[in-house]
């Protein structure tokens, strides 16, 4: 559904009606000079040739250097979906499950039956903010369970699980023998900014440079894992993909030098844009308050109809996601904060107009 949505706004846009695009999770600020400087650099220097389907050693090691672990244990993909989807097809076959807790990124559930197992959903609530039950997560563990996604903070939601609540869903994955699949692809948003996530045996680790650096085109992330399993995830990079250009990672490889500045630069951004909308959306609707960016996920008053409002805002040329995308939330919207400031006020206030014209 997300997807479909996207590729009717691109269609619309090619016609040449504006919309504001408030249903994609693409930063506008752009990535660090240097990260520019550095790619024309390297193409310069010829680094546009075959490479090691690993990734280079110089970004692995870098990678590796934040996360407590060795360079072998890191594999460079073209973003994270990429080293989502090969670390769920290295654990499931045909009729495992997956734990997800909903709402969640629709690729989790796509690719989990795409290879034919099943995507076992844990429905959390707005009105208890998002907290996990962990009765319910024990009571959905079984014999056929071969791996848990957490995706924190969570895309749509944009809530962080506090350390505690974290460690405790590692430790019952451990304590299991079942993998736990971390996305880390908002991590770097938190509000209060967060340690670097430390590679564990039980863990895995998937991350992109498309959030905090503004590199959403580029397609270059990685994942962290243990060394037997980055060993065969290299294997499904050599007959698929080969390789992510060398140019881009000699650029990403500069960006994360910056790492530390530049988020902190965009963490403000973040919480500064989730304060406007809060400020905004709260006269017609109803939502937790993010700890993290790029999201919010309010909820529609229940006397109106969903569809007809998305159809009415899209004809006022504003675009959001629809909550059922993302699980079973038929009354809310996920806005991403993606937009300047004063294009942002001019959104907000148009979808709570669009609101009131629809109760």
């Amino acid at each position: 559904m997300l997807y479909e949505l996207s590729e009717k706004i691109y269609k619309l846009e090619n016609e040449g009606k504006r919309v504001i695009r408030l249903d994609i999770g693409e930063p506008d600020w752009r990535p660090p000079e240097s990260a520019f400087r550095t790619l024309l650099d390297s193409l310069e220097d010829g680094r546009d040739r075959y490479a090691s389907a690993a990734g280079e050693l110089e970004l692995r090691e870098k990678i590796a250097e934040l996360h407590g672990c060795d360079a072998r244990n890191v594999v460079i993909t073209p973003g994270s979906k990429w080293g989502i989807f090969m670390l769920l097809k290295l654990h499931l076959k045909s009729r495992d499950n997956a734990i997800i807790f909903s709402p969640h990124w629709p690729a989790y559930e796509l690719i989990c039956k795409s290879l034919k197992a099943n995507p076992r959903i844990l429905k959390l609530k707005s009105e208890d903010n998002w907290r996990i039950n962990f009765a319910s997560l024990e009571d959905a563990i079984d014999s056929k369970t071969k791996i848990i996604i957490l995706n924190s903070p969570c895309n749509p939601t944009s809530h962080a699980w506090g350390e505690r609540e974290e460690r405790n869903i590692m430790e019952l994955a451990s304590e299991r023998g079942i993998p736990l699949l971390v996305d880390d692809a908002y991590r770097d948003l938190c509000f209060r900014r967060r340690k670097e996530r430390q590679l564990g045996d039980n863990l895995l680790i998937a991350n992109t440079f498309s959030k905090t650096f503004g590199m959403t085109g580029w397609r270059i992330g990685y994942i962290a894992v243990p060394a037997e399993i980055a060993h065969k995830a290299v294997k499904l990079n050599q007959i698929t993909i080969n390789n992510v250009s060398v140019f881009l990672q000699m650029a990403a490889s500069k960006a994360i030098e910056e790492k530390m500045k530049f988020a902190e630069k965009v963490r403000k951004i973040c919480k500064r844009r989730a304060e406007i909308a809060a400020g905004i959306l709260v006269r017609r609707m109803h939502f937790t308050h993010p700890n993290a960016g790029l999201y919010l996920f309010p909820k529609l008053p229940e006397r109106i109809d969903t569809g007809r409002f998305l159809r009415r805002l899209l004809e006022n040329g504003i675009a959001v996601a629809p909550g059922n995308a993302f699980g079973e939330y038929k009354q809310h919207i996920r806005i991403s904060l993606c937009k300047r400031e004063e294009i942002l006020k001019k959104a907000l206030d148009k979808i709570v107009e669009v609101v009131e014209e629809c109760e």
